[in-house]
Order: structure tokens, then C-alpha cells, then sequence
């Protein structure tokens, strides 16, 4: 459990650290938010704020990660999803820095490269022999068989684009991304605790599963510090 601390307090800190310089950098290049002229008048002032904030974060959060996970399947696919959608923010504001524009990467693109990570991501569930079926009360097991992959496109995809819909105010997707990951790191912990009365033969991957997502959070609590208004 002490590793799941630590690569909270290590994200944290290297988030903070690094911060200040990350952001000057994207300030010297003009790597800044582009912002459509038919929005509201009130979002003009956020003109050539700095952009690819979860760059920072992933890098900050992935390094302590990898220093103390066990390197289980299970947390390496979500990191993996985690990464592979963090690309795909990372290109579409790339592109937005190119074209000097407020339109990145088409939305189309975006879905099928999401499509890709939910393939991949799939593949490797099917590797763990992870079931195939959705617990519903009062009905039971329901078997959805292919159907599972489109399930899974939804809520990867449905995530993604959530972050990216909060993104626009100040501190909120940040805010909002560390209580979600807080409540998947509970989760993490209680299944660790509740995998076996003795220590020794617990879950290393639901620890996993915690140490990442402790890690997250702490490289957005660093990130939210010059995030939260005005950003």
C-alpha cells in the first residue's frame, strides 16, 4: 500500500516541478488555444492559453508508475488506453498548433483511432479470459458476445470525449478526472484487501490497478495547481 502513496507524492511533485518550465516552453513556441470566433466573447481572453496539458500529466504520472508496478496485464492495458487516448488529445491539438486553428483532428478520425485502442484493448481482455457478460439486477448474467466490444468502444470512447466536453473551463476536467480516478483507487484498494486474508497472497494487479491510478492523480492535482482559474 506504501506504493500506491509514493506514486501519488512522486507524480505529484514532478507535475509541479516540471510544470512551470513545460508551460513556458508551449508559451515560446505559441503552442496556444485557438478559439472559434462565433463562440462566446467571454472565451476571447483564453486566446493562446497553453494546450497538450495531459502530455504532462501522463508523462508525470507513467514514470512512477513503471518504477513500482509489478507490471501486471490487467494495469498495463489501462495504461495503455490511458496513453493510447492521451495521443490521440495529443495529436488533435498538434494539429490545432499546424493549421493555426481551433479544428484538430476530424471526429471521425478520432472514433476510428479510438475504435483501434478498443481493438487492442479487447484483444488483450480476451487474453486474460476476462468474461464476456454484464451482470443486470432481477435478470442476471446477460451474454453479449460481440456485442461486449461494442460496450467497450462506448465507454472508452464515452470517457474520452467526456474529458475532452469538460475541458473547457478552467480546473473542471481536472477536477472532475481526480475524483473519478479517486473512486477507481478505492475500488482498487478494497478488491486488493478483499483478494486474500493473508498479504502476501493478494492481488498484485488490483495493487496495480491502484498505484496507476494513484499516480494519475497526482499528476493532475500537480497540473491543477496552474490549471484552476485563470489557467
Amino acid at each position: 500500500m506504501v506504493r500506491v502513496l509514493v506514486a501519488a507524492i512522486v507524480a505529484m511533485m514532478a507535475s509541479i516541478v516540471v510544470a512551470p518550465t513545460f508551460i513556458e516552453y508551449l508559451r515560446r513556441n505559441e503552442m496556444g488555444q485557438h478559439i472559434r470566433e462565433e463562440g462566446p466573447q467571454g472565451h476571447v481572453t483564453k486566446q493562446g492559453t497553453p494546450t497538450m496539458g495531459g502530455l504532462l500529466i501522463l508523462l508525470c504520472a507513467m514514470f512512477p508508475f513503471l518504477a513500482l508496478s509489478h507490471y501486471t496485464l490487467a494495469s498495463l492495458t489501462v495504461a495503455f488506453i490511458a496513453v493510447g487516448c492521451g495521443l490521440i488529445g495529443f495529436l488533435d491539438d498538434f494539429i490545432k498548433y499546424r493549421h493555426r486553428r481551433s479544428l484538430g483532428l476530424s471526429g471521425r478520425w478520432k472514433l476510428l483511432l479510438l475504435a483501434l485502442i478498443t481493438l487492442g484493448t479487447g484483444l488483450l481482455a480476451h487474453h486474460m479470459h476476462y468474461p464476456t457478460w454484464v451482470y443486470i439486477p432481477a435478470l442476471g448474467h446477460l451474454p453479449l458476445g460481440p456485442g461486449w466490444y461494442l460496450l467497450l468502444f462506448f465507454i472508452i470512447a464515452g470517457s474520452a470525449n467526456g474529458v475532452n466536453l469538460t475541458d473547457g473551463l478552467d480546473g473542471l476536467a481536472s477536477g472532475t478526472g481526480i475524483i473519478s480516478l479517486f473512486t477507481f483507487m478505492a475500488m482498487s484498494v478494497i478488491a486488493f484487501i478483499r483478494s486474500s486474508p493473508s498479504p502476501g497472497l493478494r492481488s498484485t494487479s488490483r495493487l496495480d490497478l491502484a498505484l496507476l491510478a494513484a499516480a494519475l492523480i497526482g499528476g493532475l492535482i500537480g497540473f491543477l495547481w496552474y490549471n484552476a482559474f485563470p489557467a
